[in-house]
């Protein structure tokens, strides 16, 4: 039955895909913005995945080595198939760009607001949908297909495939994006590609990382079920399966709910599809929580974290720094200095970190409550099962400042329009905080999951922070994040200086922004260090810097996540992933962590 059910809900979401695709393509206003656009766009999107293509390859390559030689033949496929999971799917899901960007780029630039809002929105749901079915084929076939032993030995390789080439493409896209923003270049395509490969990447790197997650602590499951329960853990490692399949379906249908508004209440729409597709994938789980399970209970863990990440974007739709109730002194001081509203925004994003922060721990401490270690996991799958209409909201931001940005280039009366251009940005501005709050959410849940089974499965659950060993580790995680942080800003930074330098036809960009060069020193310390620690520390020290690393940086993708389109161009997207690989690694490398032992302890 749950075979049947997971096929019928990946068939639905894909059906969806295919038709929201054909409605893009049929639907175009101006002719002639419509043919600049596409020409654009696929030469763009031609030259960034020629780019990406070899250094990935070479990087896989380079660690699917260790892995065959070092784990075996089996976690090597693994490898192998999560990595060409995440390529594969991102790739399909962000050629879909073309058909978005020239739908709505025509409509807008006819002054049909509205058709112009529903063609984005449209447009960011079909890799939305596209990434989340292929996420859950790849999953299927793992979880479906191997028996469970053999899950439980390859889970850490597939997840570990998948990090290193969705962070590959998560580092690439979302720096080439940044900097094309900060080199303000004068032509009209401004390159948005690189936000829409960064923006799946994150998505489908986070469906995956939760699902493995939950199934590496499914016997934890069983064992705090209690003796009276006679479920088993193939079925714990199951259910969370059963609970994404559904997420892809209730996604599909929360598509179509959206409705474009104008005016005052522009924004109101923009995540009713995640609030009724959020609801539906809770009452779904509950039922097959029953029906598995046996008890609703891990059905109330999936919906906590549902609940901590619909909140959170209420939250930060409401008190965003590009709202009205924050914007009052910007017209006062945007011609004096832009220095009062940088800290301003600075000031809203950490003053604000506060609420998101409290959801949070209150999901992960009352799904601890409820299910243990796994409930905790199972509160990551929750935020992430809704991740194709979630993915919507957080596109339809960026395909719409990319079609603003198209419809203004080939608009004569440009300066009398301006009020039509605000209020498209406002909208813009309104659905980036919603899809950052979505992100970060799941963000902060997967990694605590993550670092919950690399805990679990180096035997480390009676761990003790205020060992020396442990509590140096927690030092060092802190400070070694905050370092990432810092070499990301200058990855930026030196990527502008290689726009700046090529001129606007020159696709030089794209050969010396991608996955490897210039930012080969944060992807080597990403999967060196903890290796280096748990070699010469051992996992002890390694959890608590894990720990140190995982909430520090957690804190910082919230707080910069809402502070405004001026530090929005010092990217936080990639944090996350890097804490996914910088965890994932490690797990991988737990039998080799037991067989050598540590120098120190």
């Amino acid at each position: 039955m749950l075979k049947i059910v997971t096929l019928a809900c990946a068939v639905f979401g894909i059906l969806c895909a295919v038709s929201i695709e054909s409605w893009l393509r049929r639907h175009t206003g101006n002719k002639l913005v419509a043919s600049n656009v596409y020409t654009a766009t696929i030469e763009k999107y031609s030259e960034f995945w020629i780019a990406q293509i070899v250094p990935i390859l070479i990087l896989l390559g380079i660690v699917g080595s260790f892995v065959g030689f070092g784990i075996g033949p089996y976690p090597a496929i693994a490898y192998a198939a999560g990595a060409l999971t995440v390529f594969i799917s991102v790739y399909i899901g962000s050629r879909s760009f073309t058909s978005s960007a020239v739908s709505s780029s025509s409509y807008l630039s006819d002054g049909e607001i509205k058709r112009g809002l529903k063609a984005s929105f449209r447009g960011g749901a079909v890799i939305g949908l596209i990434l989340s079915v292929l996420g859950l084929a790849a999953l299927s076939v793992l979880f479906f297909m191997f028996k469970q032993k053999q899950i439980m030995s390859i889970a850490a390789a597939f997840a570990l495939g998948a990090s290193i080439s969705g962070i590959a493409i998560r580092l690439s896209g979302s720096i080439l994006t940044a900097a094309h923003k900060l080199s303000d270049r004068k032509e009209y395509n401004v390159d948005y590609l690189g936000a829409y490969a960064s923006n799946g990447a994150e998505f489908i790197l986070l469906l995956l990382i939760s699902a493995c997650s939950t199934a590496l602590l499914a016997e934890i499951g069983v064992e705090a079920s209690g003796l009276t329960s006679t479920f088993t853990v193939a079925s714990a490692t199951k259910f969370p399966i059963i609970v994404l399949a559904c997420g892809v379906a209730v996604s599909a249908l929360g598509v179509f709910i959206y409705r474009p508004y104008t005016g005052k209440n522009a924004h109101f729409g923009i995540t009713a599809g995640s609030i009724l597709s959020g609801i539906a994938s809770f009452a779904a789980s509950i039922y097959f929580s029953i029906t598995i399970l046996e008890s609703p209970v891990y059905a109330f863990c999936v919906g906590l974290g549902i609940l901590a990440q619909l909140l959170t974007a209420e939250f930060c739709k409401i008190y965003s720094m590009d709202s009205k109730v924050f914007n009052r002194n910007l017209p006062r001081t945007k011609d004096e200095d832009i220095d009062i509203p940088m800290i301003n925004g600075l000031s809203l994003g950490l003053i604000s970190s506060l609420i998101p922060g409290v959801l949070t721990m209150a999901a992960l401490l009352l799904s601890y409550k409820l299910a243990n270690y796994y409930g905790v996991a199972l509160a990551a799958v929750g935020a992430n099962s809704i991740s194709g209409v979630n993915l919507a909201v957080r596109n339809f931001a960026t395909s719409l400042s990319a079609s603003t940005g198209f419809a203004s280039y080939y608009d004569n009366a440009q300066e009398e329009n301006a009020g039509y251009y605000n209020a498209l940005y406002r909208i813009s501005s309104k659905a980036k905080a919603c899809g950052k709050a979505y992100s970060a959410i799941s963000e902060a849940l997967t990694l605590t999951a993550l670092l919950t089974a690399f805990t679990y499965t180096a035997g480390n659950l009676d761990v003790v922070l205020s060992d020396p060993p442990v509590f140096g580790g927690m030092i060092f995680g802190t400070v070694f994040i905050m370092f990432i942080f810092g070499l990301l800003i200058r990855a930026i930074l030196v990527s502008t200086n290689v726009m700046i330098e090529s001129g606007p036809e020159d696709s030089d960009e794209y050969r010396n922004i991608n996955s490897v060069r210039g930012t080969a020193l944060i992807l080597l310390l990403a999967m060196s260090v903890p290796l280096i620690i748990g070699f010469v520390l051992g996992t002890y020290s390694l959890t608590g810097f894990f720990a140190g690393s995982i909430v520090t940086g957690a804190v910082l993708i919230v707080a910069f996540n809402n502070t405004g389109k001026y530090y929005d161009r010092v990217s936080t997207d990639t944090l996350g992933s890097i804490l996914i690989i910088m965890t994932t690694i490690a797990l991988a490398a737990v039998p080799a962590f037991a067989k050598f032992g540590a120098v120190f302890f």
